[in-house]
């Protein structure tokens, strides 16, 4: 499982975590998979909970307050035009699928060592 990702959002760092148990949370909060959430939010279909829900748990999830990260989603996504905080959904799906892009230590899934770069 990722170790969760941190953004600059909200006028700050905020650290964000979908932990399996918190991930059950986001689909049955937007009654889909992950990766099925993400793709709506890349293709500009999502449901209002594909954005909301990743940002409020991913912030629980990194060690917020639950009534401080629902005030900060309330003030920072709700009150705000939604499609601005699709990517920050996205990248916190994309953190617990993919991992966060400096998690790169050179393992992969395969087993397999990475290829060799021509010299």
């Amino acid at each position: 499982m990722a170790r969760g990702v941190e953004l600059t959002w909200a006028g700050g760092e905020h650290v964000f975590l979908l932990t399996v148990d918190l991930l059950r949370a986001v689909q049955d909060k937007c009654d889909a998979g992950p990766a099925y959430i993400l793709e709506r939010l890349s293709t500009r279909r999502w449901h209002v909970d594909d954005v909301l829900a990743p940002i409020r748990l991913g912030l629980e999830g990194g060690g917020m307050d639950k009534e401080d990260a629902r005030k900060l989603v309330k003030r920072h996504v709700e009150d705000e035009p939604l499609a601005a905080s699709v990517l920050t959904a996205q990248a916190v799906l994309m953190s617990v699928l993919y991992g966060a892009a400096d998690e790169d230590d050179g393992d992969s899934d395969s087993g397999e060592a990475p290829a060799a770069a021509d010299a």
